[in-house]
């Protein structure tokens, strides 16, 4: 046992006990961040008399840009002060809001709030490279292959991120349901309070990491004409993809409750892709070992007909099957499109960043995409999601002669602060714990439609 190890098992107590810490922070932040979105048409309308779909499309618009703008703020602030810091004093300005936020007296002043909350809960995604450096080191114990390591903990965030969609869709009808919905936007602030609870208890234990001189040469900084196609290629997948899930998300429940499910059985339906999203995710390593590079474009074709489906159903049986058709092809795409991006980029770098910001665009334009669809038909947001699954199927398909020329960083490298690149921002990981050259910083954190 090395020193470091010994102080780590001392202090901190890495394994998996931290792990589930973490696992459990990650998975109630985005719960608390998700859980109204897919009924925010009907919250606006119970509690402003505002039912224009542009409403909800505006709402959610403004809080992206101002949770992609606060993210980078954090990760400078990190250059200061320790990462439990930030997170506590974010999660405790959260909760001061969110407390407000059930008695918004208006519309606009409920947008103002939300988009306040986002920000001050931004900090907590700094606290995802402490889960990545301790889950990587975890399988990299128990995986020899270290291209299954890397499976294993994008998988782990998959799983993560669709179980609390289930919880996060659950909450969110038991929000609507109540006779004042404005008590059960209140009490997130609870979770807020929670959520800095266990920061408190784990994270400040973790030994900060120290400033390392850059392992790669400079000429590893200059990109070829090869590469430039390659993060092109992984640029444009993500944003399909990214733009694909967002775009279908805001006026499903509408959609469904027209279809006679009711308010709780269009949450279910909601949430039904992420249980097959789940079911899929035990045979990812077979059919990435199997498939390799074509499990992405036919996964993407799969979650498509899904969803090319859920819009010709005239009943819920039909939307039934569909909700599940797409998540069977949506669990083995969401691995192999965050496999494809960092073979691409790696983890570290301009490239990385680059691509990342690219991504973002998906997600800042969806919302407004799937207002002007469902203002004409509240189920063409549902085509519109297929085609840009399409568009991911295709664009995987090519093959750049660049490929497998993305610079790799060395076992025990670093890992990447969110933003800025993890050569200037310091992040609070376990100090034995190696970093993985592939494994996503950003932890599909990207739901910033509370």
């Amino acid at each position: 046992m090395t020193p470091g190890q010994a102080g780590g098992a001392a202090g901190a107590r890495p394994g998996l006990p931290l792990r589930a810490v973490l696992i459990a922070v990650i998975a109630l932040y985005l719960i608390a961040e998700t859980a109204l979105a897919p009924f925010l048409p009907q919250l606006f309308d119970r509690l402003y008399g505002v039912d224009d779909p542009g409403a909800t499309g505006l709402y959610l618009w403004v809080c992206r840009i101002v949770g992609l703008v606060a993210l980078p703020l954090w990760g400078l602030a990190a250059r200061r002060r320790p990462l439990h810091q930030l997170v506590v004093a974010g999660l405790c300005s959260a909760a001061v809001i969110d407390l407000c936020l059930g008695f918004a007296p208006s519309y606009a002043a409920y947008t103002a709030l939300s988009a306040a909350s986002v920000a001050a809960n931004a900090a907590l995604l700094l606290a995802y490279p402490a889960f990545i450096a301790e889950h990587t080191r975890k399988a990299a114990e128990e995986q020899s292959d270290p291209e299954h390591a890397e499976l294993a903990a994008v998988c782990s965030f998959v799983a993560v991120f669709h179980l609390a969609a289930v919880a996060a869709t659950l909450v969110g009808a038991g929000v609507l349901a109540l006779p004042d919905p404005r008590l059960g936007v209140s009490a997130f602030a609870v979770v807020d309070v929670l959520l800095a609870v266990l920061i408190l208890r784990v994270l400040r234990r973790l030994p900060a990491t120290e400033k390392k001189p850059a392992a790669a040469p400079a000429r590893a900084a200059r990109l070829s004409r090869g590469r430039w196609v390659l993060l092109a290629q992984a640029a444009l997948i993500g944003v399909a993809f990214d733009f694909g899930l967002a775009v279908a998300r805001p006026f499903f429940t509408e959609f469904a409750e027209g279809l006679g499910s009711g308010s709780m059985g269009g949450a279910v339906l909601f949430f039904l892709p992420s249980l097959g999203a789940l079911a899929t995710l035990p045979l990812a390593r077979r059919c990435h070992d199997r498939f390799g590079r074509r499990m992405l474009p036919v996964a993407a074709v799969v979650c498509a007909a899904g969803f090319v489906w859920q819009y010709a159903a005239d009943g819920l049986p039909a939307l039934v099957g569909g909700r599940l058709l797409a998540g069977l092809g949506l669990g083995l795409a969401q691995v192999a499109v965050e496999m494809r991006q960092f073979h691409s980029t790696g983890t570290a770098g301009p490239a990385f960043t680059a691509v990342e910001t690219v991504r973002s665009a998906g997600l800042l334009a969806a919302p407004l995409v799937a207002a002007a669809a469902a203002s004409r038909d509240l189920a063409l947001p549902l085509t519109v999601a297929a085609v840009a699954l399409v568009c991911v199927s295709v664009a995987s398909l090519a093959r750049p002669a660049a490929t497998g020329a993305a610079p790799t960083a060395p076992v025990g490298a670093p890992l990447p602060a969110p933003y800025p690149p993890s050569d200037r921002t310091p992040v609070t990981v376990p100090a034995d714990a190696p970093a993985h050259p592939h494994v996503p910083a950003h932890a599909h954190a990207k739901e910033y439609d509370r």
